[in-house]
């Protein structure tokens, strides 16, 4: 008796049940791990974007002066706003819509955008940028709420400073106030006045470097340039920036001020000018006095320019002492105190 065997084809019923079964529990395995590495992937491009993004911002406020409006918001990073300064872009894109991509993060949700936030513990940011994170849910604080900055969740935060920004912009702030005060001394030195407008510096008194001329502090605000005292007290030139808040303090606050008296550059232009006119008065011994300087000026053959001393006040001349002199930065000749020479008057 023979038997013959066939050959089998295929899995039975119960090994594919088996292989069904091996499948879907190494897929419950590796799954999890997949969805868990698909999330670390966005959080770290998320934070890396918010790196950039932080570095944007910076950029933008070193260039105009102050962060974006909440009503602007990051687009003004990638379009001009219209604000003063821009420089931009200031983030590289490779969307066809450059604003969608810079104000959405790895979730494909939008960032929060928080000036001047409100946070715990306080003061820890001047601008707060904010992912919802993989559960979409924003559990650290948002708009017109105070941010916990120590709350659990998976949040993604930026906190951007100025700090260290303003600390370099007031630097630069005082250098250019010291030049500016500088150049309105020597102005006041040739014409016995304060210029009337920043215009009158430049070039002869001051190379234009300050914002090309155009005297622009470092947070974009035009330099204020004023005159006090006067009325029997020395004039004072008054150059004043408002600081980083970019408002009007009256000198209090954050507003950098420099104060230049006319004393100094008013003495050294009079004392020059008693001093070629007193010699040649004194190499003049025999020269009839009228007391009235203009006509002793013309007998001395001295021209217009020792008509007036350095804060633009007539000279005068005592005829018993042959002395000329000048009554002072306070314009009042019977008080000496300040008159050059001192104690010298009528």
């Amino acid at each position: 008796m023979s038997c013959s065997n066939k050959n089998r084809q295929g899995f039975t019923l119960i090994e594919i049940i088996i292989a069904v079964a091996i499948v879907a529990v190494l897929a419950g395995a590796v799954t999890p791990l997949v969805y868990k590495q698909m999330i670390s992937a966005r959080e770290e491009a998320t934070e890396k974007e918010l790196g950039h993004l932080n570095d944007s911002l910076v950029e933008f406020y070193e260039d105009c002066g102050r962060f974006p409006t909440e009503s602007e918001g990051l687009a003004a990073l990638v379009a001009d706003p219209g604000v003063t300064g821009w420089q931009g872009p200031y983030l590289g894109t490779d969307r066809s819509d450059p604003v969608q991509e810079v104000s959405t993060d790895s979730f494909q949700e939008t960032y929060v955008y928080d000036l001047q936030p409100s946070t715990n513990p306080s003061g820890a940011a001047d601008l707060l940028l904010a992912s919802v994170g993989a559960d979409r849910q924003m559990t650290f604080g948002g708009l017109n709420q105070t941010w916990n900055l120590s709350g659990d969740g998976d949040d993604l935060l930026a906190l951007v400073s100025v700090g260290p920004i303003n600390r370099d912009k007031m630097i630069d702030c005082q250098n250019e106030l010291q030049k500016i005060g500088e150049a309105a001394s020597r102005y006041f030195e040739d014409h016995a006045s304060f210029p009337g407008n920043s215009g009158a510096l430049v070039n002869d008194y001051l190379d234009p470097g300050i914002s090309g001329g155009n005297f622009i502090d470092p947070w974009n605000m035009p330099y204020v340039l004023a005159e006090t005292g006067g009325s029997g007290s020395p004039v004072v030139f008054l150059t004043r920036s408002f600081g980083p808040n970019r408002s009007n303090d009256d000198g209090g606050s954050d507003d950098l001020t420099l104060n230049i008296s006319s004393v100094p550059p008013g003495r050294k232009s009079t004392q020059w000018k008693l001093g070629v006119a007193q010699t040649v008065l004194n190499n003049n011994g025999s020269l009839a006095l009228t007391g009235v300087w203009a006509t002793d000026r013309t007998a001395l053959g001295l021209d217009g320019t020792f008509d007036v001393d350095g804060w633009g006040q007539d000279l005068a001349i005592n005829v018993s002492s042959r002395t000329i002199f000048s009554v002072g930065p306070d314009g009042n000749a019977v008080l000496v105190t300040d008159n050059l020479p001192a104690g010298v008057g009528p």
